[in-house]
């Protein structure tokens, strides 16, 4: 019994070992039973690839797809699919395509449960599509209106984009993109922006959808003829205006006149004004005053061919004063029309003149000297008076200019009439070295801003505040309350009287309302930092613009010069406008939004609207280490 026993136990056993194990839900089983069969990848077209395969086995949950791009990470579970689905369609990029044109590997793998059966793989490489095929340009005509019409063939490219339509001077020049026309039924473009008196040259470049191009054969048309010019005979000046004379023009299709302003050296046209009828040969062209400028009469046919007269120099005297040198001796001055040739016409020698500037809306020149307060000129360069007296370290002037103060070399404020032969008058009396600096009218020329350094015991150590005082030195007034040794330095009145802006010695730029406030806030950069504008000689700084709401200053920071514009209200209030630039003032009193400065690099004096960005260039003003223009006649 026992030996019947063992045996059908033997069998029950072998029976077990010959058992196939094809259940996807048993964690036991034979995963090649119902692992995807004979995977294909087939590309069905430029954007499309198709992966299909064999089912296997029992029934399970369904299959999973896996893919990967080039040497990539494998993208998990990029499909589910039932385990009744035997293909799937992948949708490509084909801009990724054209980029990146690599193999495309897929694995795929049925699931049950969490039961997987064995990855099975296929790789492809998808075919990359070609590019457009080109269009030609057909025809380039343009007729008197003036209007120029492009047309080309139309593309049948099926993946079409866009036409880019290219232009150029001449058929082997630099092309450069003009339109772009995303319709494929467009094939003319009109532009009334051309010149005939040139070639111009057109091309369309087809895009397709994967961002590959064609570019087609271009087509010009041929320069047309131009007229005979006329003589400008003469230009002269009176009253604010210029007043023209030329010949008159002989040809049949005649348009117009064009007098054109141009600089001299490169023709570029500054202004222009256009007269239509022939029997026009003279003409009057409004200018504003202390205006040098070069004219041309322009005279055009109907195709908008051009020729131009001889070349006439005009001058309505607007003037520049300048030295060569910035140096404690000072240097001559020079006093001459402003404009494109800029020729002397008025030279003060050996004066030793500082920082010269016009005074009292351009009639006179100020200018500091070597020895002395300073020196007047007439603005033709005549009555030259020197003013003697202690020398300023810097000096302000009321709202007419017929006043200025300034601080002496013995610390004191002196007040002195420019209108009248007379000696400074000394305000104030330093004693214990309680210095004084930085005066300026405010309050409508009626009173004097200054500070002053007020030691707190005989030990020639304290704090400087900010006073006012009358004209005559009396009724002085403290404005703030610096502590712990605070020195208040630079005050700057706004021009509306609300405002003050000062330096914090050792430390930045504040502001404070006025009146009522006693101590200001700090002015900072958009990363929050101060910066500590220069306590400049002779030349102050910061300068508020005349509507109050800006203010030009300049700091030195890192062995270089930055020249800072601040703008009340703003965020940041303080912002970079130029580097390498100091000496900054507002260029006129009718213009809040251009300064002209001095840059140290290029040893010239340039002009720049403060709308612009710090990286953007300057305009020249005058080649020159210093240089001042006259205010507008």
């Amino acid at each position: 019994m026992k030996k019947i026993i063992i045996l059908m136990i033997l069998l029950l056993a072998c029976e077990d070992a010959k058992r196939v194990w094809d259940n996807p839900y048993d964690p036991r089983s034979d995963r090649s039973l119902w692992t995807p069969d004979t995977l294909q990848a087939t590309q069905l077209s430029s954007d499309k690839i198709e992966l299909s395969w064999l089912r296997k086995g029992r029934d399970f949950d369904g299959f999973t797809i896996d893919k990967k791009v080039g040497e990539g990470n494998w993208l998990d579970s990029v499909a589910i699919l039932w385990d009744s689905t035997f293909n799937w369609v992948d949708k490509l990029d084909l801009k990724e395509v054209v980029n990146n044109p690599v193999e495309y590997s897929y694995r795929i793998y049925a699931y049950a449960d969490s039961n997987i059966s064995n990855k099975v793989s296929v790789k492809i490489k998808p075919a990359t599509p070609g590019p457009p095929d080109r269009v030609d340009i057909v025809s380039v005509s343009y007729t008197t209106e003036p209007l120029m019409t492009i047309k080309w063939d139309q593309s049948i490219e099926g993946d079409f984009e866009k036409y880019n339509l290219y232009h150029g001077v001449t058929e082997s020049g630099t092309k450069s993109v003009i339109r772009s026309i995303d319709d494929i039924n467009t094939t003319t473009f009109d532009t009334n922006s051309f010149n005939p008196l040139q070639e111009n040259w057109y091309w369309v470049e087809v895009e397709d959808t994967t961002g590959q191009k064609t570019l087609g054969t271009g087509k010009g048309h041929p320069v047309d003829s131009v007229p005979s010019p006329v003589t400008l005979d003469s230009i002269t000046y009176k009253s604010g205006q210029f007043f023209f004379n030329w010949s008159k023009s002989s040809i049949s299709d005649f348009k117009q006149y064009v007098i054109e302003q141009i600089t001299l050296l490169d023709s570029t046209v500054v202004d222009s004004s256009v007269h239509n009828t022939q029997e026009t040969t003279s003409e009057g062209m409004s200018v504003e005053n202390d205006k040098e400028q070069i004219f041309r009469v322009r005279v055009m046919d109907k195709w908008n061919q051009s020729a131009w007269s001889n070349v006439r120099g005009a001058s309505s005297y607007q003037r520049v004063v300048k030295v060569d040198y910035i140096r404690d001796l000072g240097d001559d001055i020079t006093i001459s029309n402003m404009g494109p040739s800029l020729p002397f016409t008025h030279v003060l020698s050996n004066v030793n003149a500082q920082f010269p500037i016009w005074i009292q809306k351009g009639e006179k020149v100020f200018s500091l000297i070597d020895d002395g307060v300073g020196l007047l000129v007439n603005k033709n360069g005549t009555s030259l008076r020197t003013i003697s007296g202690e020398k300023p370290q810097d000096i302000a002037f009321n709202l007419d200019q017929s006043m200025a103060v300034f601080t002496g070399t013995d610390h004191n404020i002196y007040i002195v009439h420019l209108n009248k032969d007379e000696s400074p008058v000394k305000l104030t009396n330093e004693t214990n070295n309680q210095w004084h600096g930085d005066p300026e009218f405010i309050d409508g020329s009626n009173l004097i801003l200054y500070w002053q350094k007020i030691h707190q015991a005989n030990n020639n150590v304290g704090v400087k505040d900010i006073f006012t005082m009358d004209l005559d030195g009396k009724n002085v007034k403290q404005i703030t309350q610096a502590q712990n040794l605070e020195k208040f330095i630079l005050p700057r009145m706004s021009p509306d009287g609300t405002k003050i802006l000062y330096a914090l010695e050792g430390d930045g730029l504040y502001i404070m309302d006025y009146p009522g406030e006693t101590v200001g806030v700090a002015v900072t950069k958009e990363d929050g930092q101060k910066i500590m504008p220069v306590n400049s000689q002779y030349f102050r700084n910061m300068r508020w613009s005349f509507d109050s709401q800006k203010a030009i200053l300049w700091s030195f920071e890192n062995s270089s010069y930055f020249l800072y514009l601040f703008t009340l209200n703003a965020n940041p209030s303080l912002t970079l406008l130029q580097s390498g630039g100091r000496y900054a003032d507002w260029i006129n009193d009718t213009n809040a939004d251009t300064i002209i400065f001095r840059s140290e690099s290029s040893d010239a004096i340039f002009i720049k609207d403060v709308s612009e960005l710090s990286s953007k260039e300057p305009t020249l003003l005058y080649n020159a280490p210093w240089a001042q223009l006259q205010p507008r006649q």
